[in-house]
């Protein structure tokens, strides 16, 4: 009786270590968001309203990690005139200016046409993983489900880099 005792608390004290222990996807989360501190990213999860898909009545909430880059070479006067937008992976009829299946929440037409061929470049070269663009005066937000590897983060990384420089 002693030893059906011993084994059901080694298999108690076991089942605890194992359910600390984080899981491949967690250790995975772990290396991208160290990586993304070192390339210059915020992370943060983020609750973000999508535009309404073609055919849908409601619109959507998600909870994705936002990457965020701090805008601090904007001077005072770009930041007082600077036009925010959001652009989803959402077939929508507001898409003016974006690849197919992307479409704005907010920020349609605001941009010029340089900007929204230089924007769909962009967009071409992220992987599929890449949900939403956001742009503000405070910061430009990629999110992005974390799917892929810290290789993945430094795709999208140079795939931004153009807008980042171009400032929109």
């Amino acid at each position: 009786m002693e030893w059906v005792i011993s084994i059901v608390v080694m298999l108690s004290l076991v089942g605890s270590v194992m359910w600390i222990k984080p899981s491949p996807r967690e250790r995975m989360q772990s290396q991208i968001r160290l990586h993304a501190r070192a390339l210059g990213f915020i992370v943060q999860i983020a609750t973000i309203e999508t535009p309404r898909a073609k055919g849908e009545m409601d619109v959507e909430r998600k909870r994705l990690p936002a990457y965020r880059i701090l805008r601090s070479d904007l001077s005072r006067d770009e930041k007082d005139q600077w036009n925010s937008w959001q652009a989803f992976r959402v077939e929508n009829v507001a898409n003016q200016g974006l690849p197919s299946q992307w479409s704005w929440k907010r920020g349609e037409g605001i941009l010029t046409s340089e900007q929204c061929q230089m924007l769909s470049v962009v967009i071409e070269s992220l992987p599929e993983s890449v949900f939403a663009l956001e742009s503000s005066p405070m910061h430009f937000t990629v999110y992005w489900r974390e799917s892929g590897g810290p290789e993945v983060l430094d795709q999208i990384k140079a795939a931004i880099e153009p807008v980042l420089k171009a400032k929109f």
